[in-house]
């Protein structure tokens, strides 16, 4: 009675790893189709990030400290006087370094004295008034604009709509491919989105001729692109 007790028990054992095997056979053996669909939003922007630089030389290091630090203090007081509530002023980058000149006699490099850079950032919603910032600026002592980038605070709502528009192609190619094989879309077995970063908006400056007071910076926004991708695997019969 034991040993036929234990005959079923390896019968039971070799029919139950029978049926997972054609089972997990059935799995891989199935057809699949594998398509890729992109969504794109073009937005307008609704924040603007401009960085400007105060740079001073001077033969003494305290001096070129000292003489760019006055003119940062005008640049950013007039920056304050004009934004908004919610704009924010920042410090970016500050540099102190030597300034050398080779002499073609000793052919040596002589230290010819300090340069000072100070990079501000200034984050507004005043898009419309980014030109004027620039004059001002220039005005109250800022000798370099180093980027004008335009963005969204409302990046998540567009990659929602960027993600939509992807399933969609996606969906869509794959219909149009299995139609074409001959084949039958049964279901989704893998879906696999993702997101790429917004392609910031840079703009480049152009000045317009004229007398220095009658100079004003033409800036226009542009469009801001979300992008995003997914990846659906369908399982085909």
């Amino acid at each position: 009675m034991k040993n036929l007790y234990t005959v079923f028990l390896c019968i039971l054992a070799l029919i139950t790893n029978t049926t997972q095997a054609q089972q997990i056979q059935n799995t891989t053996q199935r057809s699949t189709l594998e398509v890729t669909g992109k969504g794109e939003v073009k937005v307008k922007p609704d924040v603007a990030y401009l960085r400007l630089s105060v740079e001073t030389t001077s033969p003494r290091a305290s001096e070129a400290v000292y003489q760019n630090a006055e003119k940062m203090k005008k640049v950013i007081d007039k920056l304050e006087s004009l934004i908004g509530k919610e704009d924010k002023i920042s410090t970016t980058g500050y540099n102190l370094s030597p300034v050398y000149q080779y002499d073609e006699k000793t052919r040596r490099s002589v230290l010819t004295g300090y340069r000072v850079l100070n990079q501000v950032e200034i984050e507004t919603s005043r898009l419309n008034d980014i030109g004027k910032l620039i004059d001002s600026a220039i005005k109250s002592g800022a000798n370099r604009v180093e980027s004008i980038r335009f963005d969204t605070h409302k990046k998540n709502d567009y990659k929602k709509q960027a993600l939509v528009k992807a399933v969609d192609e996606a969906r869509e190619i794959a219909k149009i491919v299995a139609s074409a094989s001959g084949v039958k879309l049964v279901k989704i077995i893998r879906i696999s989105p993702s997101y790429e970063s917004p392609i910031p908006l840079y703009k480049e400056l152009s000045l317009v001729r004229g007398t220095p007071s009658e100079i004003k910076t033409p800036i226009e926004p542009g469009e801001v692109t979300i992008q995003a991708s997914v990846s659906i695997l369908f399982e085909i019969d």
